[in-house]
């Protein structure tokens, strides 16, 4: 079993950063971070002995700014496509989105850019913004099991 922790916007907060980190580790260890921009860098200095930390570049996180843009994960059978949101609209609509996430096979999206918690299914792809965690320790706790199959919280 695999625990993914994903967090978002934390745009240089690092003390809630590290109080949704504690959120998430209440359930277990986690295996992976994703930060879904707008902060990454704050992921690098509090993820302590996590194995994995996957962070891509947000609108605000600078041109000189090393990440990617978005990338596609595999994590234990399960495809994730993670970006920050900003070039698919996503504070307009989740379409076009969805539609770039089952063009590239893959079955969760972890996004951030609106600031605002969301977990459901489009086009048959579970879209997952855990919230901008400044000021609110909010973030996201998905769990894949052996054979692929995958459960989400948003805390």
């Amino acid at each position: 079993m695999k625990r993914i922790g994903v967090v978002s916007d934390s745009h240089g907060d690092r003390g809630h950063l590290e109080q949704a980190l504690m959120k998430m580790e209440a359930g277990g260890r986690l295996d992976c971070l994703i930060h879904c921009g707008d902060g990454g860098q704050d992921a690098v200095s509090v993820t302590g002995n996590i194995m994995q930390v996957i962070i891509v570049r947000g609108n605000c996180d600078g041109w000189g700014c090393p990440y990617q843009e978005e990338m596609l994960l595999p994590i234990g059978g399960v495809t994730f496509m993670i970006t920050h949101g900003h070039r698919y609209g996503v504070k307009r609509e989740l379409d076009l989105l969805a539609d770039s996430a089952v063009a590239k096979s893959a079955q969760i999206v972890c996004f951030g850019h609106t600031h605002t918690p969301y977990c459901a299914y489009h086009q048959g792809v579970l879209m997952i913004n855990p919230g901008s965690c400044a000021y609110t320790s909010r973030c996201a706790v998905i769990t894949v099991d052996d054979h692929g199959e995958y459960t989400t919280e948003l805390l």
